[in-house]
């Protein structure tokens, strides 16, 4: 959950609030235009994603100077050549006013622009007025995923943050403990791939704060940190797609002569077993779940992640709901809430945001249901 006032926090519950989106630019993280309106905003973060933040949006300019913002050439304005947008919002009720930061975006495509010229009544160079941009972005993980290894390579720190500053190039947020890197450990191509591995000895996910800083977000499910009440709409969804019922973890032996280091677990019962009892195939079948890592470096280690994730993925997205509900800026991938069902006479359920999206005045979120 994003980190706000209290009195925030009573104004968004009170229901009674303005918003605006707004929005600087920064190049080499140094402001080029601040406090930009944003036109038609859209912005939306998706937990199962490698690049998790994408937006959209216009920014409306007018200069007394005749400038325009649609860009030509690399180093314009807005172009979109390692410009970032930091997207906020302002909420407004009464006196009160507090802004928000919502997430740091790099430009991607300028997928148009438009610009509105006058020309004097007595003739002379048609003299801009006012110019428009729509704008595509991603979060800062859309620069890292770029810039891939040009060939193997091994990390150059044991310290599992400094090394996921240096994949990154970004600041960092330190959420977890640290822990030490396996020498053994070898990068390929994706760096993103690289980030993973270094985060999951730790079970947790690479994420970025809304400043756009590196940090680190635990599998495991925290405490609800609030209720979803006042839904619009919350449909139930069940899908088989990425439910497992088998896994398979392999790790790396530092003896190059050494046994490969395989584990693999399975349900034998329930409705969700790989098999029946007589050895045919189960009404579900099998699904399996592979999981790789060089920092898994004896089998008793690999053992112990299959032992963990079993029970993790033959459950995890297997009962989704949709929630609508009024603008929210507060939500975050990875946030657990307690929600409040009025179309089932007040049932509560735990629920884990999976995706968030902010479009127009409202909020969406796709939440996974503890089972």
């Amino acid at each position: 959950m994003r980190e706000v006032s209290e009195q925030a926090r009573r104004v968004l519950a009170s229901g009674v609030y303005d918003i605006t989106w707004t929005a600087d630019l920064l190049y080499d993280g140094t402001p080029r235009a601040q406090n930009l309106p944003l036109l038609d905003p859209r912005f939306s973060w998706d937990g199962g994603a490698k690049v998790q933040g994408r937006g959209s949006c216009g920014i409306l300019w007018s200069d007394v100077f005749g400038q325009s913002i649609v860009p030509r050439e690399i180093g314009d304005l807005f172009s979109p050549f390692g410009a970032e947008l930091q997207a906020d919002v302002i909420l407004a009720a009464g006196r009160f006013s507090e802004r928000i930061p919502m997430g740091r975006f790099v430009l991607d495509r300028v997928p148009s622009g438009v610009e509105y010229a006058v020309t004097h009544p007595r003739g002379g160079v048609p003299v801009v007025v006012e110019s428009q941009v729509q704008l595509d972005l991603w979060d800062s993980f859309m620069r890292v995923a770029r810039d891939g290894f040009p060939f193997p390579t091994s990390p150059k720190s044991t310290s599992m943050w400094d090394e996921a500053q240096r994949l990154t190039g970004l600041p960092v947020y330190r959420s977890l403990a640290d822990r030490t890197l396996p020498q053994n450990l070898t990068y390929e191509q994706d760096r993103l791939d690289a980030l993973e591995a270094i985060f999951a000895t730790s079970n947790a996910w690479p994420a970025l704060t809304p400043q756009g800083a590196l940090t680190a977000m635990p599998k495991d499910w925290p405490s609800a940190s609030g209720r979803i009440e006042g839904l619009l709409d919350a449909p139930l969804e069940m899908r088989s797609e990425n439910v497992y019922n088998r896994v398979v973890v392999e790790g790396k032996n530092p003896d190059p002569q050494g046994a490969p280091l395989i584990a693999v677990r399975e349900l034998t019962d329930g409705l969700l077993r790989v098999r029946n009892p007589d050895g045919s195939r189960s009404p579900f079948g099998g699904n399996t779940y592979r999981y790789s890592s060089d920092f898994l470096t004896t089998q008793a280690q690999c053992d112990a992640y299959a032992d963990e994730q079993l029970p993790r993925v033959s459950r995890i997205r297997a009962v989704t709901r949709t929630v609508t509900e009024p603008f929210n800026p507060l939500r975050e991938v990875g946030d657990v809430y307690t929600l409040v069902d009025p179309s089932r006479q007040g049932e509560e359920s735990t629920v884990r945001v999976r995706r968030v999206e902010h479009a127009g005045a409202t909020t969406a979120l796709e939440v996974e249901v503890a089972p």
